[in-house]
């Protein structure tokens, strides 16, 4: 059976690099405030789109914490209705967003998705 492969979407619309669906769990964190959690919509080596309840101007300067990474700083390139558009300071090695993705990816749930459903055990 293959493997269940995140969505890529190719680079376009203006961004420099291919994007991964991964929606997963990380902290954001403006300079003087307080950890929000938003979830990771997509992601690449260049930045990411997050969703959560987010009140953030374009340009300002912000920390995300994903796991299994130390707090990476990024700039909100464009924020509206509870999402937002990041771009890091320092691009991420292709290694470390094929890391990130890799702990992102969840198994299947059991008769969903075309996932087989495991026989009863005799």
């Amino acid at each position: 059976m293959a493997k269940a492969q995140l969505a890529i979407l190719p680079a376009g619309e203006g961004r420099r690099s291919e994007r991964r669906i991964v929606n997963m769990a990380a902290r954001l964190r403006e300079a003087g405030t307080s950890m929000i959690d938003v979830e990771v919509q997509n992601l690449s080596t260049e930045g990411f789109m997050a969703e959560g309840d987010l009140s953030l101007e374009p340009d300002s300067q912000v920390w995300i914490k994903l796991e299994g990474l130390e707090p990476q700083s990024c700039r909100v390139v464009w924020a509206e209705d509870g999402k937002a558009g990041f771009e890091f300071a320092n691009p991420l090695h292709p290694a470390t967003l094929e890391l990130i993705v890799a702990v992102a990816r969840k198994p299947l749930p059991r008769g969903h998705f075309g996932a087989r459903p495991q026989a009863a055990p005799r």
